[in-house]
């Protein structure tokens, strides 16, 4: 017989800092004793499985691509892609920062410099360890690396000199640099760096030749006199003046790829404090916000030197580089709007209002939606004959909308998307499952690598998979935060791990990639099958780290935008014993719940040796205050005289702590857990790299 669970609320004062606990905490920070005992959850082993199989993996993965000072091993001239070499690595150090191995650390810190260092002296890219200069889509792959260091370790020296250096190239205060119109909040090129603004000469220019890897993209411009079609461009004419065009249109004045500059001057401000960072940030995303005010709530894609939206292209809101037109369309500008308003509302404190430059543009695409043959698609691209390349829309724009507000109305307009469709994207146009995005319905489409994942109707469906993005999966989550997805956890940490064992397999087993586009292999067959012909794209194609689900699980948020965005996030973890980042070994999360003034957190200490103490901290950035922890604690004991048989349930008493800052301690029985309902006021802290115990700031070493 079963015997009932007893629950009596009590309200508890905080407890005293334990003596042996390690110093540097604040003397009064609460601490919260979890005894229940727990049979270990499924979840709670495979997660902690993962996090030690990535470790492993990641050293293994590193061992076998790199040569002893840390430069990846590869060709020794030519040209090289100012993002790919560190993207190789770029998720080492959130792996280390979520619980990874120690030695990840370090390497990962290696790892930056030695690709800074191939890409400055073997590749001549960088100058003053930045691109010379490079668009914000490319630069933002690249430096997403760079941003997660400082959550690993934000007291480097050598990474805060950096980040001031990295800034003030676009604020206007290197004269090395002069890349921001500080009178007319712009950025002066689509092509800008540590050499400054690179504008387009029309007499130096390149033929833009056809490619048969960049025909899905289009045309670059499509009001070039003579040039109707890309297969226009295979003419040797068409392409040199199509060539000329570029470069005096394309290559000045201000496009909203360049938003993504934000997350490099918010970096700044979270590892020294300095105020000039901050206001930078909230000055450029106003002037953006402006602009998309006045278009009507679409982001205008170019803006000139003069500050005139269209100056290029005869008044046209669209046409820039990086653009609605080419070659990507929302996919970038969805990105770079995303990050801007995400950096402009931690900087002013939480002002949901910098969302508006996220939530205007998605709520324009759904408008000019349509349903084709049961599935609603969304235009991604405007031309000059009106909007075009329909599919479906990625959900992480939406998640990522409603994520940051916390807003009914943006979660309503999740559930809007959801419910629009009925069929499948692939059986709705026709094509088979998976087939990289192709499709003729209702236009012709080649380049739409995720609509195979945006495009499935059961949003609780978990596919085995990993983009170089490591996103995809933000439906299932989603529906696991509402309560109808139980098995999400198992489902996602289990594909995890095939996706982990797969990429080790490759790399075992020899597999290269010699050629990044499917749609072109033909140059790769007559390389030699070694790691110095590789394509750039090798590396983070075999790379087995994967952290969505980690980043979803443990610190209850989505990906981070991978083209330049910072990691936000509801929770993070420290390890007081140990004094470092991440989740103690044995000890396991489980966000189960967030809302806007609410967070349901699950932690486990797997071990039944060793109790673990763990440091539970309000946002990547401490940006959030814990009110108060509800939870259950035991109080009552096992018997004295043990009994080999059926024990009773223990009993339990709810309990609630009060906390009022933005870290609380839990001290984990051996075998036990707690779930814990935590009040959260969002944006009520001031956002650092500190760890908990460094104080406010951050000591710089």
């Amino acid at each position: 017989m079963r015997l009932p669970r007893l629950a009596v609320l009590v309200s508890i004062p905080v407890l005293p800092l334990p003596a042996h606990t390690p110093p540097g905490l604040p003397p009064d920070i609460t601490v919260i004793e979890a005894n229940v005992p727990v049979a270990a959850p499924s979840w709670a082993v495979l997660e902690r499985k993962l996090i030690e199989t990535m470790s492993e993996a990641a050293l293994w993965y590193a061992a076998r691509h790199v040569r002893s000072g840390g430069t990846l091993i590869w060709k020794h001239e030519g040209s090289a892609s100012l993002d790919d070499l560190p993207e190789a690595f770029y998720n080492f150090p959130l792996l280390y920062l979520l619980g990874g191995d120690e030695r990840l650390r370090e390497l990962a810190f290696r790892q930056w410099d030695a690709t800074t260092r191939q890409l400055t002296y073997m590749f001549p890219v960088y100058h003053r360890e930045f691109p010379k200069h490079g668009d914000w889509f490319h630069i933002g792959e690249g430096f997403i690396y760079f941003y997660l260091l400082a959550l690993a370790d934000p007291t480097d020296y050598e990474q805060v000199a950096r980040a001031r250096r990295f800034a003030s190239f676009y604020m206007g205060e290197d004269p090395e640099a002069p890349n921001y119109d500080k009178r007319l909040r712009l950025i002066r090129s689509p092509h800008t760096g540590s050499l400054g603004p690179r504008f387009g000469d029309p007499e130096k220019a390149a033929p833009y030749d056809y490619s048969p890897g960049m025909s899905s993209y289009g045309l670059p411009l499509q009001d070039v006199p003579g040039i109707t079609s890309y297969e226009d461009l295979k003419d040797k004419e068409k392409a040199r003046r199509m060539g000329r065009e570029m470069a005096a249109r394309l290559m000045r004045g201000d496009v909203p790829m360049n938003l993504a500059a934000t997350s490099l001057a918010l970096h700044a401000w979270l590892l020294t404090g300095e105020e000039r960072y901050q206001a930078w940030v909230n000055e450029y995303a106003c002037a953006w916000l402006e602009r998309t005010r006045a278009n009507g709530g679409l982001t205008p894609d170019n803006v000139g030197l003069s500050g005139k939206i269209g100056e290029y292209h005869n008044g046209k809101w669209w046409g820039g580089l990086y653009g609605w037109q080419w070659p990507h369309g929302y996919y970038n500008i969805g990105m770079a709007t995303q990050i801007a308003a995400a950096n402009a509302m931690l900087a002013d404190g939480g002002n949901a209002g910098w969302l508006e430059l996220v939530r205007t543009n998605l709520e324009k695409l759904i408008e000019q939606g349509r349903n084709v043959n049961g599935h609603f698609v969304v235009p991604y691209k405007r031309g000059d004959r009106g909007w075009f390349a329909w599919q479906p829309i990625e959900r992480d724009r939406l998640v990522g909308l409603w994520y940051l507000s916390m807003a009914p109305e943006d979660w309503a307009l999740v559930e809007k998307v959801r419910r629009a469709s009925t069929v499948d994207w692939h059986a709705a146009t026709g094509v088979p499952f998976p087939n990289n995005g192709y499709s003729k319905l209702p236009d012709e489409r080649a380049d739409c690598w995720n609509c195979d994942i945006e495009g499935l109707v059961d949003w609780n469906r978990v596919l085995e998979f990993r983009n170089k993005e490591d996103r995809g999966h933000e439906a299932p989550w989603v529906r696991f935060l509402a309560g109808e997805n139980p098995q999400y956890p198992e489902q996602i940490l289990s594909t995890a791990h095939a996706v982990v064992a797969r990429r080790l397999a490759w790399i075992r087993d020899g597999h290269l990639l010699l050629d990044y586009d499917p749609r072109n292999p033909e140059g790769s067959l007559r390389l030699e099958r070694k790691l110095e012909n590789v394509h750039e794209h090798h590396w983070m194609t075999v790379n087995p780290v994967t952290t969505e689900a980690l980043i979803q699980l443990t610190l209850g948020a989505p990906q981070l935008v991978y083209n330049g965005g910072l990691l936000h996030a509801r929770l993070r973890y420290f390890d007081p014993e140990r004094r470092r980042p991440g989740l103690p070994p044995d000890v396991a999360a489980l966000v189960r719940k967030i809302e806007a003034d609410r967070t349901l957190l699950e932690l486990v200490n797997l071990n039944p040796f060793e109790a673990r103490k763990v440091i539970v901290q309000g946002g990547a950035f401490g940006e959030h205050i814990f009110t108060s922890a509800r939870y259950q604690r035991r109080i009552d004991r096992d018997p004295e005289q043990p009994d080999f048989f059926l024990l009773p349930e223990p009993k339990l008493a709810t309990e609630t702590a009060v906390i009022n800052r933005k870290f609380f301690l839990v001290r984990l029985a051996p075998a036990a857990g707690v779930t814990l309902e935590i009040g959260t006021r969002r944006f009520a802290g001031r956002p650092s790299y500190a760890f908990p115990w460094h104080g406010e700031r951050v000591p710089i070493r």
